[in-house]
């Protein structure tokens, strides 16, 4: 009779355990939800970005290119960090900021972004076709 019982608790033993697993699982935090924001606008909506976030200490225009070319024209308020040398001062940005990344074409912008993403940046933007859709599209730009 024991023989007989044996696989009837065995199941009955291995069926709690699967229960409590997918209802632990389900009822759990789990891992935290990935609440970043890392993808390619348009100029238009990068304007619209810009003039949303004006006066934020945390929003932050960064070009992307040569010094040089960020000299002969730039979207306001923006810095420049030359992509050839981005990775020297991740360090220094707040991950926890929002970033609107450009470049020429959207090439280096691009690469930039996804150094950032794989840093664990919260909040990066860039703007597809870079600062020559951004000057095609008739937005401002300042030249030094």
């Amino acid at each position: 009779m024991t023989d007989l019982h044996l696989p009837l608790v065995f199941l009955l033993v291995a069926g709690s355990i699967i229960v409590t697993v997918l209802v632990g699982g389900c009822l759990g935090e789990g891992p935290a939800p990935d609440d970043r924001i890392i993808r390619t606008i348009p100029p238009a909506e990068a304007s619209a970005l810009i003039e949303e976030m004006e006066g934020d200490p945390g929003f932050v225009v960064i070009d992307a290119r040569r010094p040089d070319e960020f000299a002969a024209g730039y979207i306001p308020g923006a810095i420049n960090i030359d992509s050839a040398h981005f990775s020297e001062h991740l360090a220094s940005l707040d991950q926890d900021g929002t970033y609107l990344i450009c470049c020429r074409r959207g090439g280096r912008s691009a690469g930039v972004r996804e150094l950032m993403r794989e840093a664990g940046f919260r909040e990066v933007y860039d703007i597809e076709g870079g600062m020559n859709a951004w000057q095609a599209a008739g937005l401002p730009v300042v030249r030094d």
